[in-house]
């Protein structure tokens, strides 16, 4: 790899740092025998040259990061079935949305739980019957199946995206199943940036666009709270 050819910046570099120095050791000329002792002790410890001839310490570390390539990269991830081990099948019309449970465990604790939940029922299935068909169960073992059914499929599918990748598009249309599913799986970051989004869309004056996302999530936590936050600021504006 020619790192000359990199166009990217090189971050969190430091300097070279200069440490005070010290032999350890403390003599007076009047005191010759002291000295020839200490000098022979330290003749005798393995001690590097470089130390010996150049006092002075050098640390230098560089650091470098692409977080950008990352992401994109992680983001293509859920769109290759043959790479990842979890398949949701999302809404009424069970639309197929996967994802990697090495990701989803680790970014979520209720994913984690979820996937264990389904792992173990896979298992205890396989060992109740079928073994006629025990390969077969045995190739499929590593795949976990999970119906999703309160969520719209394309916003589910940019909340297992941000799971991924840690990017996400928020705009009107998919606010209110963004804000609903980082509350559920405990996606705080997620959260934040879902409620920086309403108070937005209160000061431009847009926040009516939201209004329909919400009521389709009405039977979510989050949902209602971001309904009632919109019917209180409608009822301020009709009392002005």
């Amino acid at each position: 790899m020619d790192r000359c050819e990199s166009t990217l910046a090189l971050v969190d570099f430091e300097q070279v740092e200069q440490d005070d120095y010290s032999s350890g050791y403390e003599s007076t000329p009047s005191d010759s025998e002291s000295s020839t002792t200490t000098q022979k002790l330290q003749s005798n410890r393995l001690i590097p040259i470089s130390y010996n001839r150049d006092p002075v310490k050098i640390k230098e570390k560089m650091s470098y990061r692409n977080t950008q390539a990352l992401t994109e990269q992680l983001k293509v991830i859920s769109s290759i079935p043959e790479l990842c081990d979890v398949t949701f099948e999302v809404g009424s019309e069970k639309v197929k949305v996967h994802g990697v449970k090495a990701i989803l465990g680790t970014r979520s604790r209720v994913l984690y739980n979820l996937i264990l939940k389904k792992q173990k029922e896979a298992e205890f299935q396989r060992k109740a019957g079928k073994k006629d068909k025990k390969n077969k169960a045995s190739v499929q073992s590593d795949k976990v199946t999970i119906v999703v059914k309160k969520y719209e499929p394309e916003d589910f599918r940019k909340i297992i995206q941000f799971i991924h990748s840690g990017s996400v598009d928020i705009n009107s249309s998919c606010i209110a199943g963004l804000l609903c599913g980082a509350s559920q799986f405990g996606l705080d970051d997620l959260e934040r940036a879902c409620w920086d989004f309403v108070n937005h869309s209160i000061k431009s004056g847009t926040i009516s666009k939201i209004i329909p996302a919400a009521k389709r999530y009405s039977h979510h936590k989050a949902g209602q709270q971001l309904l009632e936050k919109i019917f209180s600021l409608t009822e301020q504006s009709v009392d002005l």
